[in-house]
C-alpha cells in the first residue's frame, strides 16, 4: 500500500470516524433506512483498520464514538462502541497480524481464527445481555417476551399472534447471526476496496480456504443438544447452535464461489452467483445447502482432503504488519 504521510493518515482516519459516527446516528432517525445505514456503520471502521493499520481503527473509533455522543448521548455511543467499535478493532488487529519464514513468505493470520473471533465475541455479548437482564430485569425471558408481546398484539389475526409468540426463542439467535453476518458484511467490502485502489494491507483470503478446528464441531454438536431442552437453557442451546454454524455457512459460500470461479464463461458464472444471492435470503433449503457443503468440507479438511483454492495468504500468526505512515 501507499506509504501515506502522518497528516494525511490521521485526516483520514478521522474522516472515516466522522462517517461512521453519522451511520450510526442515523439508527436514531425515525424513518426506516436509518436501520439500514446503522448496518453499514462499522464500514468505515473497517477501511481504518485494514487500510491504515491499528492506530487508523483506534483514531477512527475515537472519533466516532465522540460523534455518537452529541447524537444520542453517552449510553447510545457506549453501546455503540462495544457492539461496533471495539469487535472491528479486535479483527482488525487479528487480521493484520503476520509472520516471516525467513526466507521472503508472509503467512498472516488465519481467516478461521478470525471467524472464532468473531463468534466468540458474539457468545460472550450473549452472557452479557444475560446477565444483564438477570441482575437489572425479570431475566432474559421476560426481557424477550417484553419485546416480542407488543409486536404481536398487532398483528390482526390470533394465529399469527401465536406464532410470532412461539418464535421467541429464536429472538437472540437471530440478532447473534444478524450481528455475526453483519460485521462479516462490512469487513470483506472494506478490504474489497481497499484491495481495488490498492490500499489494503494484507491479502484478502479465499472463503474456502477457510479451516475450523475439530473442537468447533462439539461446540455445535453441544449447542444442538441443549437447544433440545426448554426454558432458558434451551433458548442459549439454540443462541449458540445459530452462531455456531455461522462459519459452516460462510465456507460452504466459499466453495460455492471456488465452483464458479473455475468456470471459463465468466460472465456466466458472475451472472448465476449474483442470482444465487438473491434467491438465497427467500428460499431458506439452499441456506441449509451451503451449511451443509461448508460443514462437509471442514470434516474432509479434517481427513486431509476437501475443497481448496489455496493462494497461500493464509498461514499462523505472528509479528504485526500494521503500516502507519
Amino acid at each position: 500500500m501507499p506509504v501515506l504521510p502522518a497528516l494525511h493518515y490521521n485526516l483520514i482516519a478521522v474522516a472515516a470516524g466522522l462517517l461512521a459516527g453519522l451511520l450510526q446516528g442515523a439508527l436514531t432517525l425515525p424513518a426506516g433506512g436509518g436501520l439500514l445505514l446503522a448496518y453499514i456503520a462499522p464500514l468505515p471502521l473497517f477501511l481504518a483498520g485494514l487500510g491504515l493499520g491499528l492506530r487508523g481503527a483506534l483514531i477512527a473509533a475515537a472519533v466516532s464514538g465522540a460523534l455518537s455522543m452529541l447524537f444520542a448521548g453517552l449510553p447510545y455511543a457506549g453501546t455503540q462502541a462495544l457492539v461496533y467499535s471495539l469487535p472491528v478493532i479486535i479483527l482488525c488487529r487479528q487480521a493484520l497480524l503476520s509472520r516471516g519464514d525467513g526466507a521472503g513468505k508472509v503467512y498472516w493470520y488465519p481467516p478461521g481464527h478470525m471467524l472464532l473471533w468473531l463468534s466468540g465475541m458474539a457468545i460472550a455479548g450473549v452472557l452479557a445481555v444475560l446477565v444483564l437482564t438477570t441482575l437489572f430485569d425479570d431475566g432474559l425471558m421476560a426481557y424477550l417476551n417484553g419485546i416480542i408481546t407488543p409486536i404481536a398484539a398487532q398483528l390482526p389475526l390470533p394465529e399469527q399472534q401465536e406464532l410470532l409468540m412461539s418464535m421467541v426463542d429464536y429472538v437472540p439467535g437471530v440478532f447473534a447471526v444478524s450481528w455475526t453476518l453483519g460485521l462479516i458484511f462490512n469487513g470483506i467490502l472494506a478490504q474489497g476496496l481497499l484491495v481495488r485502489f490498492g490500499y489494503n494491507v494484507a491479502p484478502s483470503p479465499n472463503l474456502a480456504d477457510i479451516r475450523l478446528p475439530a473442537l468447533w464441531i462439539g461446540v455445535l454438536l453441544a449447542a444442538l443438544f441443549l437447544s433440545s431442552t426448554a426454558g432458558l437453557i434451551g433458548v442459549l442451546g439454540k443462541t449458540l447452535a445459530a452462531i455456531a454454524i455461522v462459519p459452516y455457512f460462510l465456507l460452504g459460500l466459499g466453495v460455492v464461489h471456488a465452483y464458479f470461479r473455475a468456470w471459463k464463461a465468466r460472465f456466466a458464472a458472475l451472472i448465476l452467483l449474483i442470482l444465487f444471492y438473491l434467491l438465497m435470503p427467500f428460499f431458506w433449503p439452499l441456506l441449509v445447502m451451503v451449511t451443509g457443503l461448508g460443514l462437509l468440507n471442514a470434516l474432509l479438511r479434517l481427513r486431509g482432503g476437501g475443497i481448496s483454492n489455496n493462494t497461500g495468504s493464509a498461514g499462523d500468526s505472528g509479528g504485526n504488519a500494521d503500516k502507519e505512515e
